[in-house]
């Protein structure tokens, strides 16, 4: 987020006001602080909120807030919120979203409000007869720009490494949600995906910060104000340090790096693999990597795997002051690591200066997951989820198996129908067909259907 070193210091320095401004422009309403109570503020958002890495993100942004007099209903408008300090009013954007509830308190005038990002509400969308009605074949990029304009959703403009895939007709479905298809967009790129804070939905796609930390500190730390330093990486990532903190718990392994990429359909299946490591990252059941041929599918491995290959990190848990700039995916934050025994000592034989620190390293994380809460003393959690030994990351995406069990099953009545056929039906149909017919015998009947093939079935034939 783009604010200035002059508004970003006076959220360092914990002793300015602060103020929070609530907008709810369909009501042309706007809350102020005195209304606001500041220990029920809560901002939530992540990329990823689960042990195992998944580059898909499309995680839901809540805000909650208690307010005092409000005596409109809110529930279902849009709501934005803001934060600003009295010596620096420009404002920084903390959310934009939808007001989900809004609960009066029994026997008071306070409203408790819970609202969620647009993300949540127009994910929900039934988007069936958007995608039958698509002009097919289509490129990814003219899809996912047709579908978020269908959903009023505004996409942050960007070029997406598989925006060129020729799209096809794959699916006959009877019901499909927005967000399956968002999410399946995301993960057919390598690509987290978030509204942002300026109501825009945006891929974010990481880039390794791991090889840049410094020496570890002891597994939780209590220390008091420290001298800040900040780093900038060449990638541009900026990692935003503090003037405290109070405490930070973390792994001392790094979440160890996709080095293969596989694309499959399901487990059954052995797909396509690019890439020679042994931490391989799974993309199971994409609704657009359906029936691709097998070039096809290796350029897009190949693709996806360059947004996903090297990235590592630091699992991590942290408490500190409030930076509410920062955000998931996008940032990383440093810690300055004191060696309180050395520091002891250099006090203890200093006969001037007695505020001596003796610091030893620079510990960066990033963020992947937060809260950020309260007003005036305004704390931030931050989080990053790993394990160390991942042999194989799998991303399913069990809303688009299901779809694909549904187009399957409608494909194979299509073609198949309700007939049976008895050895004399068969023979003379071989007989029609000039002796050029491959007759197979199959427990079961195969997905993809072959040209001038008849299938003998051993038994029933059960499509789930």
């Amino acid at each position: 987020m783009n604010v200035s070193d002059a508004v970003k210091g006076q959220y360092k320095n914990n002793s300015i006001h602060k103020n929070l401004i609530l907008r709810f422009p369909e009501l042309d309403l706007q809350i102020m602080h005195r209304d606001i109570h500041q220990d029920s503020v809560r901002l939530k958002e992540s990329i990823l909120d689960k042990e195992s890495m998944e580059f898909v993100g499309c995680i839901a942004s809540i805000y909650q807030v208690a307010v005092e007099n409000l005596d409109v209903d809110v529930k279902g408008k849009k709501i934005e919120v803001a934060i600003y300090t009295d010596d620096e009013p420009e404002p920084i954007p903390l959310f934009h979203g939808i007001v989900d509830s809004a609960v009066k308190q029994a026997n008071k005038k306070t409203k408790e409000i819970v609202a969620y990002d647009e993300l949540y509400i127009k994910g929900n969308t039934e988007v069936a007869g958007w995608y039958k009605s698509l002009p097919f074949p289509v490129t990814l990029k003219s899809l996912r720009d047709s579908l978020f304009t269908y959903i009023g959703i505004v996409q942050v403009e960007t070029i997406l490494p598989n925006d060129d895939v020729q799209i096809t007709k794959r699916y006959n479905p009877s019901s499909l949600q927005a967000l399956s298809v968002i999410k399946a967009v995301c993960q057919i790129n390598g690509a987290f995906g978030i509204i942002n804070r300026n109501n825009r939905f945006e891929y974010r796609i990481l880039t390794n910060i791991a090889g840049n930390n410094g020496s570890y500190p002891s597994a939780v730390l209590f220390p008091p104000f420290y001298p800040e330093t900040q780093a900038l990486y060449s990638n541009g990532v900026q990692a935003e340090a503090f003037s405290f903190y109070k405490n930070v718990d973390y792994e001392e392994y790094v979440v160890k790096p996709v080095d293969k990429l596989t694309i499959r359909q399901s487990e059954d299946e052995e797909g396509i693999t690019f890439g020679e490591g042994e931490n391989n990252y799974i993309i199971q059941g994409n609704m657009f990597t359906y029936k691709l041929d097998k070039d096809v599918l290796i350029r897009i491995a190949e693709r996806i795997y360059e947004n996903v290959k090297g990235f590592s990190y630091y699992p991590f848990a942290s408490e500190n002051n409030g930076l509410p700039w920062v955000e998931c995916g996008l940032d990383a934050v440093s810690f300055t690591m004191i060696d309180w025994e050395a520091t002891e000592k250099a006090r203890e034989a200093a006969t001037e200066n007695k505020e001596n620190i003796v610091v030893y390293g620079q510990k960066d994380f990033y963020v992947l997951s937060r809260e950020l809460s309260g007003i005036q003393a305004l704390k931030d959690t931050y989080q990053a989820q790993g394990e160390e030994y991942q042999t194989e990351f799998i991303t399913d995406l069990q809303t688009q198996i299901d779809t694909l069990k549904k187009s399957t099953k409608q494909e194979i009545e299509e073609k198949v129908g309700d007939y049976t056929y008895n050895k004399e039906e068969i023979d003379n149909m071989i007989a029609a067909g000039g002796g050029k017919w491959d007759v197979q015998s199959v427990p079961v009947l195969p997905v993809t259907i072959a040209a001038n093939t008849i299938y003998l079935i051993q038994g029933e034939v059960t499509v789930e």
